[in-house]
């Protein structure tokens, strides 16, 4: 595995339970996605959290049906062993390894390899350790040094019922953390939100695996 200093750095040496470490195929087949509501950067917003990703193609011939192709295999177990059942839109996800090697460009995909909002650019160790299963809790990051609760609230709130929020400063920059009544509502709102602008901004938010909200986080 070419990142696996990075791997035995994030999880101590030991990986999570049910990731062998040993996949290497890159490329993830996800269905039972709701056509009205989905796209590329949608899926990127959702899959990066697990790796970077190269390229994204929506099966035109099945609407209901993505390619997801990611960094390595690694990476790509990842995304499968978190994301496979999630719910989205109203539908379960089902997360499985492609029996294609790779996405091969063409004028239906989407590139993504060049992004600056690929996560694992920098801090991979970091990364890793925050993955996880879709929450009801995300955390929202580089956010503007201005910003007020209520506009955390606003963002986000068309996505679900907002059980309670928390900005809070860490290293002198601006971070939130909304809770919602469900899973879906949260992972709504991240795939919806991520890298959107605000205020110049450009926000960033991730799942966190905090259960509730502290008043002294």
């Amino acid at each position: 595995m070419p990142n696996a200093a990075a791997i035995a750095a994030a999880f101590g040496g030991g990986l999570p339970p049910g990731i062998s470490g040993t996949n290497d195929r890159c490329t993830v087949l996800a269905s039972n996605l709701n056509p009205d509501r989905i796209d590329e950067d949608k899926l990127f917003n959702l899959f990066s959290l697990y790796g970077n990703i190269v390229r994204i193609k929506l099966l035109r011939n099945k609407p209901d049906h993505a390619l997801v192709q990611m960094g390595d295999g690694f990476q790509a177990e990842l995304a499968v062993h978190f994301l496979k059942g999630a719910m989205l839109f109203g539908k379960r996800l089902e997360v499985n390894f492609s029996k294609h090697p790779n996405i091969t460009q063409g004028a239906d995909t989407h590139e993504y390899m060049n992004s600056n909002l690929n996560r694992f650019n920098r801090n991979a160790a970091k990364n890793y350790r925050y993955c996880c299963s879709p929450t009801k809790m995300i955390h929202l990051s580089t956010l503007p040094q201005d910003i007020t609760e209520e506009e955390i609230g606003n963002l986000v709130e068309e996505h679900g019922t907002i059980v309670n929020t928390k900005l809070f400063e860490m290293n002198g920059k601006k971070q939130a953390l909304v809770l919602f009544e469900t899973e879906e509502e949260a992972t709504e709102a991240l795939v919806c939100k991520h890298a959107t602008s605000l205020a110049g901004s450009i926000v960033r938010i991730s799942f966190s695996q905090l259960q509730s909200i502290r008043e002294n986080q």
